[in-house]
């Protein structure tokens, strides 16, 4: 992090280039009435001993909260960001409306003050408040809570055995979608086994790796994709997969993600992973807070040539958990572990059903998947004693055959997980069905190849799909393959083997994330669950009570004051505000009222801010009831249209959709959005 504050000179040019009428609105705020001839130079310097005396300093220490702190903290944390940046790193605590209240507060009060930089609008902390403000922007406990964990740990969401169950699940060669979507008998058979899994986002995620691509109806394996994908640590397998989901929940259509975004959100949730200390509890603020630390600091970054968007913090910390790397439902815990393979993985439990224990690794569990079935999964809400059952059939261990497997392999693999009691019946069935595999043999392309004891098939069912002999009982087809493997089937062949999928080759070499190069994060380094009592004790006293004596002070010398109403709610608001640190911004002032808000009967006032609100093209906030709901729209209005006598404001939504028509005489509070006097 730099220097969080700039030179005195700096905040006073950035003062200096504020348009005429900004600059003394800023300046009136505390100086009071400004007698003519003035001289801008003189009135900076007026402003800046006025904020260097002692006593002001003392009172506008004792006005900053905690809602302050974490502004003036993750503006130094954030390095002179943009309101666009602290409104994702603020999106749980705040909302766009609350943040900007917020931000205009702290500039009215002189404690913050834009700059334009890059042509973008930037803010940072007054220098002249350095002595008060310094031990809040250092303190970075303010914005990273965290507390011991008990001793109870929820159950991931996700865990190797699942996620491999899932492959299992979408390496099956049926049918899988109809008009894009996942076919009902598919969605319900996927449901029997992962009753708590949404199977879609599940392919979309995998879909959007590169592990698995859609074609037609069917759900292709990538194979290099996946073997590459296996060859990780299992820790980062999980952060690839949060990542997929992630990208494909935020950006829909995960076929159609840049690779390099995926990349980048993998490299982000690794991090955040590192940060957080193993058996401690983090709110998600936090956790929020310090993926949107990462995503910036990624984002900035030249990443393999990145080119793309980054999910949302939120939607990173949402598909964290879904990916099962933290447990919980805010607070959050790490739930990751390193393992190493233990003697035995799994259970035989009859000579082709499996039982897999926790402890087996993904990679193992993975390799089964392509020659097995998933016949039941465990539910995190269940205990540990949770099952995961695996088996093997002729079609699974002939698919995982076609994907590169062999007899031997199968065995072997089964025979080391299950510390060597994988029986001989298994064996001799493995080695038939290998044996019958190859007798007849089916390629895309399409190629047919028959074994000798097989040719007769090219003279009789199938010499009317024959294009052409290749070679031997090698033949060349006029048909598609699935048209040929129905001729296959209608000729008595109950075993035909499709080798294939490799040359579906869209994936791409997945990174080893914790090997990338590390840098110095934003955040720092780990935040620990005994943070809060390492606060820095230069922090100023600013109690509640404090601030509540000071702004009563102000309020009884303002009640002995003979001021007419609209002057005296105007300076009551302000010292509730928290602008007013001296008497003499009460005994002398300039007083200039500002209707922001209507109601619901008073008509004249909303239109009147309606008004007012597109001619200077500022946002809106309309609260307005539609049936028994409530409705809200932030937004800049568009036109103010008449229909049958009524009064019709049009809203263009700040967030992405269609113009919204609200009659204005149902519109229950109408609130304009007051600009910043910087420009913003």
């Amino acid at each position: 992090m730099k220097n969080s504050f700039r030179p005195v000179e700096f905040w006073k040019s950035s003062l200096m280039t504020l348009p005429d009428n900004a600059f003394f609105v800023l300046m009136r705020s505390v100086l009071g009435v400004i007698k003519t001839p003035f001289n801008k130079q003189n009135l900076l310097e007026d402003l800046s001993i006025f904020l260097s005396r002692a006593d002001i300093q003392k009172t506008m220490a004792t006005y900053i909260d905690p809602a302050d702190r974490w502004i003036i903290s993750a503006i130094a944390l954030l390095d002179e960001p943009c309101e666009d940046d602290l409104e994702r790193f603020f999106s749980i605590e705040f909302s766009y409306v609350q943040l900007h209240a917020l931000l205009l507060n702290l500039e009215e009060r002189h404690i913050l003050y834009r700059f334009w930089d890059d042509k973008k609008s930037r803010l940072a902390l007054n220098p002249k408040l350095k002595n008060i403000l310094e031990p809040i922007a250092e303190d970075k406990s303010f914005l990273f809570q965290s507390s011991a964990a008990g001793e109870k740990q929820e159950t991931p969401l996700m865990t190797g055995r699942i996620l491999a169950a899932l492959f299992a699940f979408f390496l099956q060669n049926i049918p899988f979608y109809r008009n894009g979507s996942l076919r009902k008998k598919t969605l319900a058979a996927g449901k029997s086994v992962f009753p708590w899994l949404d199977l879609e986002e599940a392919a979309g995620a995998l879909i959007t790796l590169g592990l698995f691509k859609k074609e037609g109806e069917y759900l292709r394996a990538v194979i290099p994709a996946i073997e590459s994908f296996a060859k990780l640590d299992e820790r980062d397998c999980f952060e690839y997969y949060a990542a997929g989901l992630a990208c494909n929940t935020e950006f829909s259509g995960g076929e159609y993600v840049s690779r390099s975004s995926v990349k980048l959100s993998a490299k982000i949730l690794h991090n955040v992973a590192d940060m957080i200390e193993n058996g401690a509890l983090y709110p998600g603020t936090t956790l929020v807070k310090l993926l949107e630390l990462e995503r910036r600091t990624e984002n900035a970054k030249v990443f393999n040539g990145f080119q793309g968007a980054l999910p949302s913090p939120r939607a990173l910390l949402n598909a964290a958990v879904s990916a099962g790397i933290i447990t919980g439902s805010d607070p959050y815990r790490l739930s990751l572990l390193v393992k190493n393979r233990p003697e035995q993985s799994i259970a035989v439990d009859s000579n082709f059903s499996f039982i897999l224990y926790p402890e087996i690794l993904f990679k193992d569990a993975l390799a089964m998947a392509f020659f097995c079935t998933i016949d039941e999964t465990d539910s995190p809400n269940e205990d540990a004693s949770q099952v995961v059952r695996f088996s093997i059939t002729r079609d699974s261990v002939i698919r995982g055959m076609d994907q590169g497997c062999s007899a031997k392999g199968i065995y072997d693999l089964v025979n080391t997980l299950s510390g060597g009691k994988a029986g001989e019946t298994l064996k001799f069935n493995l080695d038939d069905w290998e044996k019958r595999c190859r007798e007849v043999t089916l390629c895309e392309g399409v190629v047919l190849s028959l074994s000798g004891d097989r040719a007769y098939l090219a003279e009789s069912a199938l010499k009317p799909l024959i294009s052409r002999r290749l070679d031997g009982g090698v033949y060349l087809l006029n048909v598609d393959l699935e048209r040929a493997a129905q001729a296959l089937s209608n000729a008595g062949v109950d075993v035909v083997s499709r080798p294939g999928g490799r040359e579906h080759n869209d994936g791409y070499g997945f990174l080893s994330l914790g090997a990338q190069a590390k840098h110095e994060s934003l955040a720092g380094t780990a935040y620990s669950p005994d943070q809060d009592a390492k606060k820095s004790k230069k922090t100023p006293d600013n109690s509640a009570e404090n601030a509540e004596s000071a702004k009563q002070k102000f309020r009884l010398m303002l009640a002995e004051m003979k001021l007419g109403k609209p002057e005296s709610e105007e300076l009551l608001a302000r010292i509730e505000r928290r602008v007013v640190v001296s008497e003499s911004q009460l005994k002398d002032t300039s007083v200039r009222y500002e209707k922001l808000e209507a109601r619901s009967l008073d008509y004249v006032g909303k239109s009147s801010i309606a008004r007012q609100a597109l001619a200077s093209g500022s946002l809106v906030e309309a609260v307005w009831t539609a049936g028994k709901t409530e409705q809200k729209c932030l937004g800049v209005p568009q036109s103010i249209d008449k229909k049958g006598g009524e009064l019709i404001l049009v809203l263009k939504p700040r967030s992405a959709g269609e113009p919204v028509s609200i009659p204005l005489g149902k519109i229950s509070l109408l609130r304009r959005i007051k600009q910043s006097i910087f420009g913003e």
